[in-house]
């Protein structure tokens, strides 16, 4: 068989803590042809001490850019890969994992991604649990706004930017998200049920800000989505359920964040779609949304109430 080159992006921002663990996880793999680059905003911690270390097993270039997808973008453009892919600073690949997956894409030509298991770890590496990834459905993943497709463990062929495109640079936190929507129009997607990944939870990271601003960033994907041209009859038909759905799971993220204001007026939002059968989040909200009280007795009884894994914990929410 001959090995196509498979170019690895990392974007990376003072992530000198991690970064050395994620450049290991990539360099240590038994693949052949790795064309791997870190894409750095102009660190001033040790990270770039690491990377001259790596050099000239890894191509880094450091400068200020405008976030993560730009940065994931730029590595994308300066890729030889025939295969592509990203991992963030702070994750992991798994030993074999760039092997499996072009052994996987080299012998169902018609696949144009595929992605695999992943583990979450914590800060010391330990696993403390499993992403919730399953078989590939485009209109699973749209309707109910799940993303079971982790990130750090996709590979994909060159020719999906070619048509897809890159991701979208304004997006901050579904920017994975929102690409797997686009590309899931266009292209085959498999799934193989191997650990290829591991992604790393930030405790550290927990930010109210940041959950109001992901529940108006998922939103605006949907709408955005929505919006475009030539959509086919059975995707577009999609469109009520799948909003009503994105608002609920808005309203749920500002709950958790006290805003109790938003939360209410995303879960009205999506009752007023589908009122029927009615949202646990819409109860939720109306019942126990209208008081910090309120919050903090939910809080207590988080696991009853049905904390949504469908995506990584918002309250836990990762740094590039």
């Amino acid at each position: 068989m001959q090995w196509p080159v498979v170019s690895v992006v990392t974007p990376s921002l003072n992530s000198g803590q991690f970064i050395q663990e994620a450049i290991d996880s990539v360099l240590g793999q038994d693949y052949p042809h790795i064309d791997y680059l870190v894409v750095d905003g102009g660190s001033t911690d040790k990270t770039l001490s690491f990377l001259k270390k790596r050099t000239p097993y890894v191509r880094w270039v450091s400068e200020p850019d405008r976030g993560q997808a730009a940065a994931i973008n730029k590595g994308w453009r300066m890729a030889e890969g025939e295969i592509i892919a990203w991992l963030n600073a702070d994750d992991l690949y798994r030993p074999g994992a760039i092997r499996e997956a072009v052994s996987f894409l080299q012998s169902r030509p018609e696949v144009d991604m595929v992605y695999g298991n992943c583990d979450f770890i914590d800060i010391s590496g330990n696993i403390i649990g499993s992403y919730p990834a399953r078989p590939w459905d485009h209109a699973e993943l749209l309707l109910r706004a799940e993303n079971f497709v982790p990130q750090p463990s996709v590979f994909l062929r060159r020719r999906v930017l070619e048509s897809v495109g890159f991701l979208n640079e304004n997006l901050h936190y579904a920017m994975d998200f929102e690409f797997w929507l686009r590309l899931g129009l266009e292209h085959r997607v498999a799934y193989v049920p191997h650990r290829w990944a591991a992604y790393r939870w930030h405790k550290g990271a927990k930010s109210v800000r940041g959950l109001r601003a992901m529940s108006s960033e998922i939103v605006k994907v949907y709408e955005d989505f929505f919006r475009r041209p030539n959509l086919p009859d059975g995707i577009r038909a999609l469109k009520i359920g799948a909003m009503s759905n994105v608002f609920y799971l808005a309203a749920n993220w500002l709950f958790w964040a006290d805003d109790l204001i938003g939360a209410r007026r995303y879960a009205l939002a999506g009752w007023r779609l589908r009122p029927w059968p009615v949202s646990w989040t819409f109860l939720k909200v109306l019942v126990l949304g209208w008081s910090p009280l309120g919050v903090r007795l939910a809080l207590a009884l988080r696991k009853p109430l049905g904390r949504s894994s469908r995506w990584p914990d918002p309250l836990i929410l990762k740094h590039r």
